[in-house]
Order: structure tokens, then sequence, then C-alpha cells
């Protein structure tokens, strides 16, 4: 038996192992991608139960199926975004509730030992506010409180700490959910912890009772206010559509 023949019938040309085994670059690069953070928080929305998403996380993967050419094959996770968007929202506007109904307790003490030892400067219509740094500020109609009165009630005010840090804290939060809430605020109110102190006034907030945020005078309600909006439905919470 000739063994160079036998040897070219076992041994396969390198040539077409090389022609089999190799895909068109040009084919690979033109195929589209999905980035690895969109798939992860694909894989969580079409889990049957959806935790560890973030509104960046949803943002991503909503614009993903705006844009992308993969985008259609996963349109039906629009109502998933919505529905966890609307979680997210509840939970953080659930959070600041509750820490403004212990804000109104401690406000209403403040207001009480106030009466008891300075009873001229409590029957003074006052309110306060909350500044960028954290301290409170006395808000009052033009020309009620003279300069003595209004320094001498923004002391008293930060020497409750509870009370600083707690409105402060709600602030923060208040701030968060206005960003947060793109559908309903996005291009129609700005708010930050800059101009916070001249949209919003705690003390009118407990004197009308406003806890609630569909109330005259809550917080959203005087954000509408004071951003020359439209009023906002008052069967409307924060994020809930009438």
């Amino acid at each position: 038996m000739n063994i160079n023949a036998a040897a070219s019938t076992q041994m396969p040309n390198p040539k077409m192992v090389k022609a089999t085994t190799e895909q068109n670059p040009t084919d690979e690069a033109e195929k589209p991608l999905i980035d690895k953070k969109v798939r992860l928080a694909i894989e969580k929305l079409q889990a049957p139960t959806i935790t560890g998403l973030t509104m960046d996380d949803l943002d991503a993967v909503e614009a993903f199926i705006d844009t992308s050419p993969l985008g259609a094959g996963y349109v039906g996770l629009y109502s998933r975004i919505d529905s966890f968007r609307f979680t997210i929202l509840w939970a953080k506007e659930s959070r600041a509730a509750d820490a403004l109904k212990e804000i109104d307790a401690i406000y209403s003490d403040f207001k009480a030992d106030l009466h008891s030892k300075w009873p001229q400067l409590a029957a003074k219509p006052f309110g306060y506010t909350v500044a960028d740094n954290g301290q409170l500020q006395v808000t009052a109609p033009p020309n009620v409180l003279t300069d003595w009165e209004k320094d001498t009630l923004n002391i008293l005010l930060n020497k409750r700490k509870d009370l600083q840090s707690l409105t402060f804290n709600h602030a923060k939060a208040v701030v968060e959910l206005v960003e947060l809430d793109k559908k309903q605020f996005e291009g129609k109110v700005t708010l930050d912890l800059n101009n916070f102190h001249k949209m919003i006034d705690y003390g009118l907030l407990f004197k009308r009772s406003a806890l609630e945020l569909t109330s005259t005078d809550s917080w959203l309600d005087q954000l509408r206010k004071k951003a020359r909006q439209e009023p906002i439905e008052r069967t409307q919470g924060l994020h809930i559509e009438a």
C-alpha cells in the first residue's frame, strides 16, 4: 500500500479546515448586541417577581426598546416597566409621608413649647422652610416679624435638631421624587435644594393639615402653584393618572 496515498486520504486539507471553522468577520461585526446591564435588567423584568431594579435600569431598558433593532422583541416589557416605576415611586412616597407625620408631631411640640416660653412670639403668623445647607428658615408674610424676631425664631427652630434633620431629609426625598417622576414633572417643574426654600413652606403645610398629597397646600400643591402650573386634580397622587 502506498503510505503517502493513505496519508492523503486521512489528513484533511488545512485550507479546507480553516474555511469551514472561520466565520465572516463582517457578519459578526454587524450583529447587534445587548448591553450587559440592559440584558440583566431585562431578565429581572421577565422574572415572575420583579426586584432589584432602579429607575436608571428601567430608563435604560426603555431606551433600548425604543432605539435598538432588537427592541421590537421586547415591547411587551413596557407595561412591566410602568408597573415597577409605580412601585418605586409609591414606596418612596410612603416613606416621605411617614416622615412628614413625624415632623408634624415635632413641630407641634415646638409650637407648644414656644407658646409657653415666648407667648407673644408664638402668636405671630409664621412658618418655616429649609435651605440647601439643611438650616431651617422662618417664613412669614411681609412686615410681620422684626429682624430680631426672625433671628430668634431661626435660632429656636435650629435648636430642635430632630426637627432640623428630619425636615432636611424630607426635603431631599421630595426633590428626588420630583426628579424621578419625569412623566409628571420633566420640563414643567424645577426643584432642587437650592430653590426649595422658595417653593415649599412647611409651616403652611402643617397649619392646613395638608399631609396628604391631594390636600390644598400640601407640598405638591404648593409646588404646582409656585411653578405656575395648572392645579393637579384632587384625585391624583404624585404619579397616579386620574
